[in-house]
């Protein structure tokens, strides 16, 4: 009996101190949402909790900016959020208790601060979550980059190895033509409405972060093409900011005394309702004088004025009910534009744009539900006006006369966008879904006036006089014009998609949507089914292996296809003594079949392996494999010989493979290095653009795109020195020079199509900054020096076989001689950082 009772006190002691660690560990589950200052969700932000006992806990916000954990030990907590462009948060407390628990963190966007208190997340981090290839650049990288004008983005955009810019000054995005990108900003499309080309222009210092994607795009993107690029600006905040740069004209001696490069740029943003509405206003003005040195005094100079104005607000009507406004006007105008070695100011033109863009986004946050809902209209108006009614001369070795064309070109767009995103659900993992549809209307109408194109070979065949004129002997072709110079042409698009984002572990992620867009022009619509996939292979985020593919929708280029509404060209031949050759005057016409394009589009492969090598070491590996097919282009149907008809096929199909190697090491906050190198290709089986007034008689041939550029080496990064507390910064590009065509007289093609190429291309910039105080404020004062390596790296080309040949004595002007490119040169750039 006594040892039945004692058996039972002793068992009664287990359960009650076996209850004591059951009852301590009782779950608790925390659900929560990272917010940036304003109150707006932040996607993809890394957030971290470390209990009492060193155990640490790691998940990332979804679409709608929330986040979970389950299962955890109630208890006291530390927090850390992380997300590049923010600064990091770190050091919050809290306790969770048994149960359900609710937590709203705080990130703040990055900003130059006078003492460097705040740390920001490093750039050297793995989203183990995201599926997309793609890379960034944040707003230190496009303020400290030294490339050669820091004024335009358009420059700073090619520090990132998806991104070249052509001889034209045309960007291209993962080899893609110019208007097969996406460009967005701030969520809306704002690539040129006629020809898709990014053309815009803001305050450089209210770019908050760039990110490209060339793979694994997700499918709330309608015309994704061949990559996204997305801008992001600011809002405004709570407290007031004022900045500048380059304040101060300069003064120009060459050619006389001119006012020089000025780009003075000017920020502004605060609250007009503490805790509810702020805005942010961005203005610059770009003068640009210039001096083409290889041209004669006095008409060697070409100038440029140009000015933005970017405003921003934000209205919370409440905490789950923000709205967004954008405004962006451009204006510029320049003279003698087009002005280069080969091509003197009489054969410029005087250009005029503007541009203006208006947008309204609105979020609500519902049961768990976002809603987005926007709208945004676009206008621009190009108009190019030639120094002269005389016709324009097509020397061996360059041009003379006036510029052939008046042309005044209009674009329109409305556009419509509506996405739905739910948090997290819970089934096998988390599943984050989405859908969505979008609308867009476009207008394109042009008016042209066209005059003479006269060809003229080297020498008179009559006399061996050289040949500056028309005249009998010299004159080889003549281009004139016929019939309305007045297209209008207008196009909807219309598209919607549903996705859903697998999280079945934080090891595994899968990624699977499907949209549709259909387009007025082709009466059709294409189906776009995409999947992509990430894999942890060390259970962390020390690597991430991506892998993904789809079909991607391209967006129509209007002014391609105006040209079948646009004049016939008529091009007359003559022989040695000013007899027109037989038979005679052929015209040339652009046209569309009665039906049956089909919309254009793009098949691609990605896979992509990240690694943190230690915590300050990240290197990727970026494959890429593109299929075009269905693109358009025009076809001579006789070309055999000169004239007859241009019909539109779609038939175009552009190839693109890369691989790109990057290292990014951060040493410390004030010490980072970036370097990537690509070897690409990018081809098409139909190289040519026949256009009014540039026409090749020849037939459409394969060949490499004149952006192809198949080995480039990028390095950049900066480091404080010892000198006067200064920083040190320098960008490099090393790259394969462009290829070009050879031609002869009567524009027929001498050899395959861009079998010839520019020398390959090689620059060193290096910059150093110094901050000093100044009046009670802190500024920056940076001196840049551009191409200090000093290659010629040449942007033109005499391409006509019948030039004379280069000698040792005859090094410009003759076949196969380059010119152009930037020279070296010294910049200054004052900033103000803010008060001291």
């Amino acid at each position: 009996m006594e040892a039945g009772r004692l058996f039972a006190a002793v068992l009664l002691c287990f359960f009650v101190v076996a209850c004591v660690p059951v009852c301590a560990a009782e779950p608790a589950d925390c659900a929560g949402v990272v917010l940036d200052e304003n109150g707006v969700l932040v996607r993809a932000a890394e957030v971290k909790l470390t209990d009492a006992a060193g155990h640490v806990y790691r998940t990332e916000t979804d679409a709608t900016g929330r986040f979970a954990f389950h299962h955890l030990s109630s208890g006291d907590y530390k927090a850390e959020v992380r997300k590049e462009g923010f600064f990091l948060l770190t050091g919050q407390t809290f306790t969770l208790h048994a149960g359900s628990n609710e937590l709203s963190l705080l990130l703040n966007h990055e900003q130059e601060v006078r003492e460097n208190v705040q740390v920001t997340a490093p750039s050297n981090q793995i989203d183990a979550k995201d599926t997309t290839q793609r890379s960034t650049l944040s707003a230190r990288d496009i303020r400290d980059i030294p490339v050669p004008n820091t004024h335009v983005l358009q420059q700073s955009l090619v520090a990132m190895p998806e991104i070249v810019e052509d001889n034209r000054a045309n960007l291209h995005v993962a080899g893609a033509r110019s208007g097969e990108t996406q460009y967005l900003m701030d969520g809306f499309e704002i690539g040129d409405p006629v020809s898709g080309a990014f053309t815009s222009r803001f305050n450089v210092d209210a770019t908050r972060g760039v990110e490209v994607q060339s793979g694994n795009v997700s499918a709330a993107y309608p015309h994704s093409g061949a990559s996204i690029l997305r801008l992001e600006t600011p809002d405004g905040d709570d407290r007031w900011r004022f900045g500048t740069t380059n304040p101060a004209p300069g003064i120009n001696g060459q050619e006389g005394v001119h006012l020089g490069d000025w780009y003075p740029r000017f920020t502004f943003s605060g609250p007009i309702e503490r805790g509810r509405f702020w805005f942010a206003d961005a203005v610059s003005i770009q003068h640009t004088f210039g001096v083409v040195k290889q041209l004669p005094s006095n008409a060697n100079t070409f100038e440029r004025w140009a000015g933005d104005n970017l405003l921003r607000l934000q209205y919370n009507f409440s905490s789950k009910h923000i709205l967004h406004a954008t405004l962006l006007y451009n204006r510029a105008s320049d003279n003698n534009l087009g002005l280069d070695a080969l091509d003197p100011q009489s054969t410029t033109v005087t250009a005029d744009q503007r541009r203006g863009f208006v947008s309204l986004k609105d979020q609500i946050w519902l049961h768990e539900i976002l809603f987005e809902l926007g709208v945004a209209a676009d206008d621009g108006v190009l108009d190019y006006t030639p120094q002269g009614p005389q016709p324009l001369i097509l020397l061996i070795n360059g041009t003379s006369g006036n510029y052939f064309q008046h042309l005044r070109q209009r674009g329109r767009r409305l556009q419509a966008v509506a996405n739905v995103m739910a948090a997290s659900r819970h089934w096998h993992g988390t599943h984050q879904l989405s859908a969505g549809a979008n609308v867009a209307g476009l207008i394109y109408h042009q008016f042209a006036e066209r005059g003479e194109i006269d060809a003229l070979q080297a020498t008179n065949a009559n006399d061996g006089t050289t040949c500056t004129s028309p005249t009998p002997g010299c004159l080889v072709r003549r281009s004139t014009f016929t019939g309305s110079a007045t297209p209008r042409l207008s196009n909807t698009q219309a598209g919607g998609y549903a996705q859903d984002t697998w999280s079945l572990s934080r090891h595994f992620v899968f990624q699977a949507g499907l949209r549709t867009d259909g387009d007025r022009f082709t009466e059709s619509a294409v189906a776009e089914p995409r999947v992509s996939a990430n894999v942890l292979p060390f259970g962390d985020d020390r690597a991430k292996f991506s892998v993904g593919w789809g079909i991607y929708n391209a967006p129509l280029n209007l002014a391609l296809i105006g040209q079948v509404l646009d004049q016939r060209q008529v091009d007359t031949f003559y022989d040695s003594a000013g007899n027109v050759v037989p038979p005679g005057p052929v015209v040339s016409q652009f046209v569309s079949p009665a039906g049956g394009l089909q919309q254009p589009r793009f098949a691609t492969f990605s896979a992509g392996w990240q690694e943190k090598f230690g915590r300050n070491t990240l290197v990727s590996l970026d494959l890429l494999v593109r299929n075009g097919s269905h693109a358009f282009a025009f076809v001579g149907q006789q070309p055999s010989q000169p004239g007859g008809i241009f019909l539109l096929q779609d038939h175009r199909q552009d190839r693109y493979r890369s691989a790109t190697l990057s290292v990014r090491h951060v040493f410390s906050k004030s010490t980072e290095i970036y370097g990537a190198y690509t070897r690409s290709r990018a081809r098409s089986n139909e190289v040519l653009n026949p256009s009014l007034g540039s026409i090749f008689y020849a037939a459409q041939q394969p060949g490499p795109v004149a952006w192809d550029a198949p080995n480039r080496l990028l390095l950049w990064g900066w480091l404080p020195t010892h000198i006067w507390s200064t920083q040190l910064s320098g960008f490099f590009e090393y790259r394969t020079g462009y290829p070009f065509s050879v031609v002869n007289l009567q524009q027929q093609l001498i050899g395959p199509p861009n079998s010839s190429r520019f020398p390959a291309y090689a620059s060193l910039n290096l910059g150093l900054e110094r901050k000093f105080a100044f009046h009670g404020y802190l500024w920056a004062a940076r001196v840049e020096a551009v191409n200090i390596l000093g290659r010629e790296n040449p942007d033109s080309v005499v391409n006509n076989i019948g030039a004379p040949a280069c000698t040792s004595s005859v090094r410009s002007g003759c076949f196969g001689a380059f010119a152009g490119g930037q020279g070296r040169a010294t910049t200054l750039r004052v900033r103000l950082v803010g008060r001291k």
